[in-house]
């Protein structure tokens, strides 16, 4: 079975998150796409969902058409991912509020976590700054979400000041 492409919607402004997106940027077993929560797809893609995007404590997977967060996202995030990281994928059976709270304490120190850290060119080729028709098939997303905003973005780069 193939693997499906995912959508990895985060806080460009984090280091924690950055290096993190580097990690699985580096073990993927599928395509990743990359998105800030800070740009015009987070927000179409919290339309669709019902999902705030101001909501900067937390990461958005996108995965076969459905939006995962917290600690959800990244246990299904894990399971994309190569040996021995795809093992982290049996946080799953870890209580819901357990992974949740563990989660949520971490999002509050996520910017003292972690050295300042800029992208890197691997990033920069998964940057997605608008979802374009063939991004929307591979991540299972109607096509309604392709385009509104591509006339403002620039595809291929992360949010400047990063």
């Amino acid at each position: 079975m193939a693997e499906r492409a995912m959508l990895l919607v985060l806080d460009a402004e984090c280091p924690l998150c950055r290096r993190a997106a580097h990690l699985v940027l580096r073990h993927a077993r599928a395509p990743v796409y990359l998105a800030s929560l800070h740009e015009a797809s987070a927000r179409r893609l919290g339309e669709h969902f019902g999902a705030d995007p101001g909501q900067l404590d937390s990461v958005w997977l996108v995965r076969g058409g459905e939006l995962h967060r917290d600690s959800a996202a990244l246990w299904r995030l894990a399971q994309g991912l190569q040996w021995p990281w795809r093992g982290l994928a049996a946080l799953r059976w870890c209580p819901r509020a357990w992974r949740d709270g563990v989660y949520h304490v971490v999002g509050r120190w996520r910017h003292r976590l972690a050295p300042v850290t800029d992208w890197s060119q691997q990033a920069h080729a998964s940057w997605v700054s608008h979802l374009d028709e063939t991004t929307c098939r591979r991540l299972g997303l109607p096509l309604i979400l392709a385009g509104a905003d591509a006339d403002t973005a620039v595809h291929g780069q992360p949010p400047q000041g990063v």
